[in-house]
């Protein structure tokens, strides 16, 4: 279904006053009960996997910064590299490759620390994610007691509003 056909239906739907409905990427809100009638959860996350993916993104971090870095590679002692040596050698002499070669380890290198950055974000936001929900979830079962006195889990809870 094309975006025009859908906002079609979208608007049609809306002047019949019936509940507008929409589907992303072929997902359809139909799957999203079980054959009961339950609603189920489309999205569970588990602290081992975010765990999993924290650390993923931080091991790429490391790696980009000692391997990916041409930039920093060979310095001398004003501070260049060999890269950027070959490019500025390469332009005094004349040849058109010093320049395309001084922008492609600009362009390299900016992309690098973008990439880096986007891997240190990822491993700090789900460590504090992580850090976050298991204190809720320790405030919860603390104030929350079953029958027997004993605390009640979130997953317990969960059962429940199910």
């Amino acid at each position: 279904m094309t975006f025009d056909e859908e906002w079609a239906r979208l608007k049609s739907d809306a002047q019949h006053n019936a509940p507008p409905g929409m589907q992303l990427a072929g997902y359809n809100t139909e799957n999203r009960q079980s054959p009961d009638g339950a609603y189920t959860p489309d999205l569970t996350v588990h602290q081992d996997d975010l765990g999993a993916v924290g650390h993923d993104a931080f091991v790429l971090h490391r790696k980009l910064q000692k391997s990916a870095d041409i930039d920093g590679a060979g310095l001398d002692g004003s501070g260049r590299s060999t890269t950027d040596r070959a490019a500025r050698e390469l332009d005094e002499h004349n040849f058109a490759t010093g320049k395309a070669l001084s922008t492609a380890l600009k362009t390299w290198d900016s992309q690098r620390k973008t990439l880096q950055q986007g891997c240190a974000r990822i491993s700090n936001h789900l460590d504090y994610t992580t850090t976050t929900h298991t204190k809720e979830d320790e405030d919860i079962a603390a104030t929350l007691k079953g029958r027997d006195g004993k605390p009640v889990s979130t997953s317990a809870i969960h059962k429940w509003i199910k």
